[in-house]
């Protein structure tokens, strides 16, 4: 009924899934090397297959998949693990909220980034004023809201710091050119109000200029050469 709904007052509506989704796809395959960092579950490497693939985490997901031949590795973003220029792929999906120095992470993934190797970000948008609602409420009760409204789990949400997260940011780190950038309203919500309203708010953003107040942004970044 949302989806039909969604279709029906905005035929071309594409979740934020679906705009990543794609993009991942072109991306990966046969000769692609790829480091999915805040891997979480390690769930997508089944769907996205690569000559190499490693997830990455700070912590082990109590519900981790381990598929063949896909590596799991846990550590600190600040500091890979790896060589230089050994990936041609960076995935960070709601990432880089979390980053506490985001300037040192992306020198990292720079480094072990090939030349011409692509980074893709999907994140929230620190000024949609419902991400800055959000903002306003104490870390347990934001928990609370997220259990209630997406039906988030503990294990999923960490302390976010969202010290890159603005379109501008976005856009302008240091050592990469923008390909593609996506303003996405999350229309994904179990709660029936919460839906239409967060529909109504999707319906106003259509006005000019007011793109850039979506919830969410999908950009996807090309190394530069040194």
């Amino acid at each position: 009924m949302a989806e039909a709904l969604i279709r029906k007052l905005d035929p071309s509506y594409r979740q934020r899934w679906e705009i990543y989704d794609g993009i991942l796809e072109r991306l990966t395959g046969s000769g692609a090397r790829w480091l999915d960092g805040g891997c979480g579950r390690n769930i997508a490497i089944e769907e996205f297959p690569c000559d190499i693939t490693v997830g990455m985490d700070f912590h082990r997901h109590p519900d981790v998949l381990h598929t063949a031949p896909a590596h799991l590795v846990i550590g600190n973003m600040e500091k890979l693990p790896f060589d230089n220029s050994v990936f041609t792929l960076v995935t960070l999906n709601t990432v880089v909220e979390h980053f506490e120095n985001p300037s040192v992470v992306f020198k990292e993934i720079y480094r072990v980034l090939r030349p011409g190797g692509h980074v893709l970000i999907h994140t929230t948008n620190k000024n949609s004023p419902l991400i800055m609602f959000g903002n306003l409420f104490p870390e347990s009760l934001r928990l609370l809201l997220m259990k209630k409204a997406f039906g988030a789990q503990e294990p999923d949400v960490f302390k976010a710091y969202h010290r890159l997260n603005t379109i501008a940011a976005l856009r302008n780190i240091e050592g990469f050119e923008l390909e593609e950038l996506h303003a996405v309203q999350d229309l994904n919500c179990s709660n029936r109000i919460v839906f239409l309203a967060l529909l109504v708010y999707h319906l106003m953003t259509k006005i000019p200029g007011l793109w850039k107040l979506r919830t969410n942004v999908i950009v996807l970044l090309k190394k530069m050469h040194s």
